[in-house]
């Protein structure tokens, strides 16, 4: 047979074989959730978050003020019958909330002894007793529980102590049916219970997402396996076809004249082992110059890899720091010459968020807003990209613990925040928020940012007394290209204005009651919920129905009675008119009692409280990353 012949046929078959080979491998797959099933999968989370974010923290406050108040303290040293006529004459003022359940008991030794249930005839929980917070299913609800420890005023034996209990259900049944009606499968499960969506397929792939707040509660969906992939019998016969073009390839080839033969470069073999060998290193690759911290092409992210060493662009994870409701976030690196070596926080988007508009516009919008505020108490935006399909944010990485976390630790601990500490930290989350609230836009033009999640979990405090307001998720600006859909809340109802909670237009005032908020929590030590939803039936009357915060710490100067509350207004026009003049008020308080409060005393603190607990000793940043 001719050469030419050969060669001709060889490559024809070589090539047809491929391309047959290629489209068994590459043929795209069906199955999966469907766009519609992960938006609604994402959305529930999302409310289910908010929602228990809200009611913990409703239930966790309401019994620690339980559990503070002296005839409580008096009555779990009596008995069940004297309890009750205490509360019948009013002296225990017990009020229990549409659904709530508030129990308290004495603790025996070893025995749980129930004095009063209200309302009368409520289930009496398994819980009772041991102090901590819970989390039950039982069909469509979840009940979230809140026992906190009693000290009696008097201890009589048998008695060793007292409990109260405040169990409030939470409705899981409008996140199910949506769900349902979306077409995913599944079921949630707390505590070893299980609540079944829809009707899972038997040989489904099962995808476990957590509630970011309640990681006791998680949804385990049956995602349908996927078809039509790698189709085997294409691949095999289009194999074997390119392997009969190579051999009648290569015998073309090899029927050269001697003379032909000869004249090849005795060079070209190495030459070809070389390039065989580089190619088959794919991890080799040639720097030029200095490469972008978030490179816009590149292998995508894949949450399950992204262990230490794993790559996010040109940064290397060290390792995981958190997650929230929209992104995980990672501990990461860049190192360069002369032993060059730069740390940051890198967040990135959940996939199954990806692929929804809204919630890809909501991720671009944080960092687009924070990049444009340059101030020490707002954690900085270093970059920004997309790798494959994943969305990433590169941000300053804050080497401490979240406000709320030290609160929490204080608080359980009952040790006070120092009067000068906490009104430095409370000066410097408004100097950061009044820096975003100025912001401007390149062409000068100003942003009119307001941050609308303003919360001690959203302000973070190093251990070199940094404090630095993170978290601009929810932020809404004048020059925002989407809107939230009408009736849509987003945010932490607990601490949100009252505006903002109904969906009305928000300005830098509603930013300004959330921080008083958090001043309230910082000063006082004690949790507040000022759920609009949750308090309404009080009225707007003496708003916000919080009792004066020198009535909690007797050491707190009077003045900042009206400074907090006024603040806390439920009409905005009432309110300073932003962060600064709000910040000046208690600068004036620092200066009439001769209080200051430099990093160094911040950083003091900081160190006292991991010191005391070291579970709290952070690796750093944990944002809440909103939904």
């Amino acid at each position: 047979m001719a050469r030419t012949p050969l060669v001709a046929i060889g490559a024809l078959l070589l090539v047809a074989g491929g391309a047959v080979a290629g489209y068994g491998v590459t043929r795209k797959p069906s199955g999966g959730l469907t766009p519609q099933a992960s938006e609604a999968m994402g959305s529930s989370i999302a409310q289910l978050d908010g929602d228990v974010k809200a009611a913990r923290a409703s239930v966790k406050e309401r019994a620690t003020t339980f559990a503070g108040y002296r005839p409580v303290k008096a009555a779990v040293s009596t008995d069940g019958s004297t309890a009750k006529d205490m509360l019948a004459r009013g002296e225990l003022q017990f009020s229990p909330q549409a659904g709530e359940v508030i129990e308290l008991g004495q603790i025996q030794g070893d025995k749980i002894e129930t004095l009063l249930i209200q309302p009368e005839g409520a289930m009496h929980s398994p819980r009772a007793g041991k102090p901590g917070s819970f989390v039950d299913l039982m069909g469509d609800q979840v009940a979230i529980t809140e026992v906190a420890q009693v000290t009696p005023l008097e201890i009589r034996p048998p008695v060793t102590g007292g409990y109260v209990m405040v169990v409030r259900p939470l409705d899981l049944k409008p996140a199910i049916d949506r769900l349902a009606a979306a077409g995913v499968a599944g079921t949630i499960e707390a505590g070893g219970e299980k609540r079944t969506i829809g009707a899972p397929a038997a040989n489904a792939d099962l995808q476990t997402q957590m509630i970011p707040s309640l990681p006791d509660l998680k949804l385990v969906v049956a995602v349908p396996p996927k078809t039509g992939g790698l189709n085997m019998p294409l691949v095999a016969g289009g194999g074997g076809v390119a392997a009969l073009g190579l051999v009648l390839l290569v015998l073309g080839l090899i029927a050269k004249p001697a003379a032909a033969q000869a004249g090849l470069s005795a060079t070209q073999p190495a030459a070809l082992a070389t390039a065989a060998t580089q190619m088959s290193q794919p991890g080799m690759a040639v720097a030029a110059g200095t490469p972008s911290p978030v490179a816009p092409t590149g292998m995508p992210v894949s949450p399950t890899e992204l262990g230490p060493g794993a790559m996010i662009g040109r940064w290397e994870v060290i390792k995981r720091l958190g997650s929230g409701g929209m992104a995980d976030v990672y501990l990461a690196r860049a190192r360069g010459d002369a032993g060059f070596e730069k740390t940051v926080a890198v967040k990135v988007m959940h996939p199954h968020l990806a692929r929804m508009s809204r919630a890809v516009d909501h991720f671009l919008d944080e960092a687009r807003l924070a990049a444009r505020i340059h101030h020490p108490n707002v954690v900085a935006i270093l970059d920004l990209g997309k790798i494959g399909n994943d969305y990433v944010i590169v941000m300053e990485y804050v080497d401490g613990v979240d406000l709320d976390r030290l609160l929490t630790a204080a608080r359980t601990a009952q040790r006070p925040v120092p009067l000068d500490v906490a009104l430095g930290i409370m000066c410097r989350i408004c100097d950061g928020l009044n820096a975003a609230h100025k912001a401007l836009a390149p062409d000068g033009t100003p942003l009119n940012i307001v941050h609308r999640d303003v919360k001690s979990a959203n302000v973070l405090v190093s251990k070199q007394g940094g404090v630095k307001v993170v978290d601009f998720g929810i932020a809404k600006a004048a020059q925002q290209g989407h809107n939230t859909i009408a009736g849509e809340t987003k945010g932490t109802p607990s601490m949100m204005a009252p505006e903002q909670r109904v969906g009305e237009q928000v300005d830098v005032r509603a930013d300004v009651y959330s921080t008083a908020a958090v001043a309230y929590e910082v000063l006082t030590g004690h949790g507040v919920n000022l759920d609009l939803a949750a308090l309404a039936h009080l009225g707007i009357e003496n708003w916000p129905h919080l009792p004066p915060p020198s009535s909690l710490r007797a050491q707190l100067p009077p003045e900042l009675d009206g400074i907090l509350l006024k603040a806390m207004s439920y009409n905005r026009e009432a309110r300073p008119a932003d962060c600064a003049e709000f910040e000046a008020t208690l600068e004036r308080i620092m200066k009439q009692y001769g209080l200051t409060a430099s990093d160094k005393d911040i950083a003091r603190w900081v160190q006292a409280e991991l010191a005391q607990l070291p579970a709290l000793q952070p690796e750093a940043y944990t944002p809440t990353a909103t939904p």
